[in-house]
C-alpha cells in the first residue's frame, strides 16, 4: 500500500483520486512511451539495414511492425520504396499516395508516387504529380518531358525542356532529348530520305527490303558497322523518340565505339519507355553491365547483374 492512498466514498461512488495515483499513471505512461520509441527505432533501423542489402521482404516486415506503433508518412514512404523494389507496384502506389496525403509538399514522397505511376503506365496521373514536383524542384521538368515523349506529346515535352534550359540549363541527357524533339517537331522532310542518305554513305550494312529503321540498325550492328548504327539510331530517335529499342541499339553501338558514358545516358532515357516487357528490360540491364564493366565500375556492374538474375 502506498502511503498516501486515500479512498473517499460518497453515495457508493469513488469521487476522489489522490495526486500520487496521477503521478504513478504519468510515470507508467512515460515508461510505455519510451518502450514504444525504442521498439520503433529498433524495427526502423533494421528495415534500413535490410533494404541496404537488398533484402526487401525483410525490410517490409520490419516497417509493418513500425506502422503498428506509429503509422506516419515516413513509414508509408519507406514501404513504398521497398514495394517498388519488389515490383509490387500496386502496393507501392498505395503507400506513396498515403505518404503524400500526410505530407503533400514533400518532394520525395511526390517523386515516389510519380515513379510508380509511370511504371504502371498511368501517364496522365504522372504528369499531374510531376507538375507538383516541379513547383518544388524545377529540374524535374526533364522527368515530366520524358513522360510527354512516351505519350507522343512532343511539343509539350519540348516546351518543358525549353523552360528548363532558361531556368538553369540542361543536362547532357536533356540536351540530347531536346535535339531529338526539335527534329521531330520541326522536321520538313521525311525520315525515309534521310535514312537512304546514310545507307548510301555507309555501304557495309545489309539493308532489308522493308526499309524499317530498326532492321537497318540491327544489320549494322551484326556487321559491326557501329558508326552507321550510331547515326541510324540518332535518325530513328528524331522520328520515334519514345521507342526504347532505338535507345538500346544506340547504346550498343556507343559501347562498341568505347563511348560508355554516352551509352549509359541513352540506356537511362530508354529504360523509362519500357512498359511490361521483361525481356527488353533484361537486354537493357545486360548493356548496362557491359558498359560499366568496360569503365571498371564493378559496383554498378554488380548492381545491374543482380537485376538480370
Amino acid at each position: 500500500m502506498k502511503k498516501y492512498m486515500y479512498i473517499l466514498l460518497l453515495s457508493g461512488m469513488l469521487t476522489f483520486i489522490p495526486e500520487v495515483v496521477h503521478a504513478q499513471e504519468e510515470e507508467s505512461a512515460e515508461i510505455s512511451l519510451e518502450e514504444n520509441i525504442d521498439e520503433f527505432q529498433e524495427h526502423f533501423f533494421e528495415a534500413l539495414k535490410q533494404r541496404g542489402i537488398e533484402n526487401y521482404d525483410r525490410a517490409v516486415d520490419e516497417l509493418l511492425k513500425c506502422r503498428k506503433i506509429d503509422d506516419n508518412a515516413t513509414i508509408a514512404f519507406e514501404l513504398g520504396k521497398n514495394y517498388f523494389s519488389l515490383k509490387e507496384y500496386g502496393r507501392a502506389k498505395e503507400s506513396f499516395q498515403k505518404a503524400v496525403d500526410k505530407k503533400p509538399q514533400n518532394q520525395w514522397y511526390l517523386t515516389g508516387l510519380f515513379n510508380v505511376q509511370v511504371k504502371l503506365g498511368e501517364r496522365e496521373e504522372a504528369i499531374e504529380t510531376g507538375k507538383k514536383v516541379i513547383q518544388l524542384n524545377p529540374q524535374f521538368r526533364e522527368e515530366v518531358a520524358r513522360v510527354y515523349v512516351g505519350m507522343r506529346e512532343y511539343k509539350k515535352a519540348l516546351k518543358q525542356l525549353e523552360k528548363l534550359e532558361k531556368s538553369g540549363g540542361l543536362s547532357f541527357t536533356a540536351s540530347n532529348m531536346k535535339s531529338m524533339l526539335e527534329k521531330q517537331v520541326n522536321k520538313k522532310t521525311k525520315s525515309d530520305g534521310k535514312v537512304a542518305d546514310v545507307i548510301n554513305q555507309t555501304p557495309k550494312p545489309r539493308v532489308r527490303g522493308d526499309g524499317k529503321i530498326l532492321d537497318q540498325i540491327e544489320d549494322a550492328l551484326q556487321t559491326e558497322s557501329y558508326e552507321a548504327a550510331n547515326r541510324l539510331a540518332k535518325i530513328g530517335l528524331s522520328d520515334f523518340p519514345s521507342q526504347p529499342k532505338l535507345y538500346l541499339y544506340n547504346a550498343k553501338a556507343l559501347n562498341a565505339l568505347k563511348e560508355y558514358k554516352k551509352a549509359i545516358e541513352m540506356l537511362e532515357i530508354g529504360l523509362d519507355y519500357i512498359i511490361d516487357n521483361a525481356p527488353l528490360e533484361k537486354e537493357f540491364y545486360q548493356t548496362f553491365v557491359a558498359a560499366y564493366k568496360k569503365m571498371g565500375n564493378s559496383k554498378k556492374e554488380k548492381f545491374y547483374l543482380k537485376k538480370i538474375q
